[in-house]
């Protein structure tokens, strides 16, 4: 069945569509399942790259055909699907190789006294979350005392298998956008937020900041939900939403930097030592059979070379969003879906081939 309107919720696909339409490229969008294991997404835009067919859908991209298990295709990272699906072997393997990644320890839900008793093995807060979690969901970070801790293993216990603790390390969240063999783009992710004026409270200041979000319509940001995560994560500082934070103040609400959580998407390439770039390129290279991925680094001063002490790598992401680098909250819009359609082109080159040439920015229309 062939749909040619556009679905006002896949921003991603849109955004490859009209990058595609740029360059000439037929597309339309088909129906279809990706797999009997997973019967998600519905509705794919459907292209030719490189004598290549390919469906795209909220960031997943397949190759056409060719595996009786999926009906649609392979996922164009399949061969790395082992370390993108589960992000405490995917900082293991990346440890192995010299990058750095936050210490961590993952337990099986029907294992739960080992996870609640690992809390006095960190020598600091930590980061509970799923193993296999995504777009922020069950995510609870700098959690300081046990009882916290114990009601976020037990959520997340409640809904996945695994559950991972690691340290909580602190810094600004980058999501460097990788296409073999080399990052085309960055932003920086800031958590969920509001800036005070001396006058009103944070729970007017997120009315506020909604109101905004409604006027501007940008996609990929979504409103700002106050729900028992919110409040949590605000007592954790001793503050509440009667709180009145002073003029120029800026206050996070959530630890989590997704757009699903009300996070904004900053053009950051100006203040990124270029270091950083040349280590998640190589970082991404080492990874065999990884192609296109959105990596989220912890970066506690963005401005400071790269070294051990001053990045982490969170996980690395097999389905990356393309909205918030076409359209960010503040900067210019940098255009991975161009960057995506010019490897599909040429074909994915061998890390060999690898470049950390400078990022450029691109406008996009």
């Amino acid at each position: 069945m062939d749909d040619q309107t556009d679905s006002p919720d896949d921003y991603h696909a849109i955004c490859l569509r009209n990058a595609a339409r740029a360059r000439g490229i037929a597309t339309r969008y088909v129906q279809g399942v990706y797999s009997r294991f997973q019967p998600f997404p519905s509705r794919w835009l459907d292209l030719a790259v490189g004598g290549q067919d390919y469906l795209f859908a909220c960031g997943m991209l397949l190759v056409k055909g060719g595996d009786p298990w999926r009906g649609l295709g392979l996922h164009i990272n399949e061969d790395a699907a082992l370390l993108t699906r589960d992000k405490h072997r995917a900082k293991d393997f990346l440890d192995a190789r010299g990058f750095s990644t936050p210490a961590g320890r993952v337990f099986r839900r029907n294992d739960l006294a080992a996870a609640l008793d690992a809390f006095g093995s960190f020598a600091g807060p930590v980061c509970v979350k799923p193993n296999q979690g995504f777009k922020g969901e069950l995510v609870f970070p700098a959690i300081a005392d046990r009882s916290r801790y114990e009601k976020a293993v037990r959520r997340v216990a409640a809904r996945h298998q695994k559950i991972l603790v690691e340290e909580s390390v602190a810094g600004q969240v980058i999501r460097f956008f990788f296409v073999r063999p080399r990052v085309v783009a960055v932003k920086l992710s800031r958590p969920a937020s509001v800036v005070g004026d001396g006058n009103a409270s944070i729970a007017r200041l997120i009315d506020l900041k909604n109101a905004l979000r409604d006027r501007r319509a940008v996609p990929g940001h979504c409103n700002i939900v106050v729900d028992d995560d919110l409040r949590d994560f605000l007592a954790m500082s001793g503050r509440s939403l009667d709180d009145v934070p002073a003029a120029a103040e800026r206050v996070f609400l959530r630890g989590t930097s997704n757009g699903a959580t009300g996070a904004d998407s900053l053009d950051c390439r100006a203040d990124l030592h270029p270091s950083y770039v040349d280590v998640l390129t190589a970082a991404c290279n080492a990874v065999p059979g990884l192609n296109l991925s959105g990596v989220d680094v912890m970066i506690r001063d963005p401005a400071v070379p790269a070294r051990h002490g001053n990045y982490w790598i969170l996980e690395l992401n097999r389905n990356p969003g393309l909205p918030p680098f076409h359209f960010p909250w503040r900067g210019e819009a940098q255009d991975v879906s161009g960057a995506i359609l010019d490897a599909l082109e040429r074909g994915f080159t061998p890390a060999a081939a690898s470049s950390s040439r400078p990022l450029t920015t691109t406008t996009f229309e």
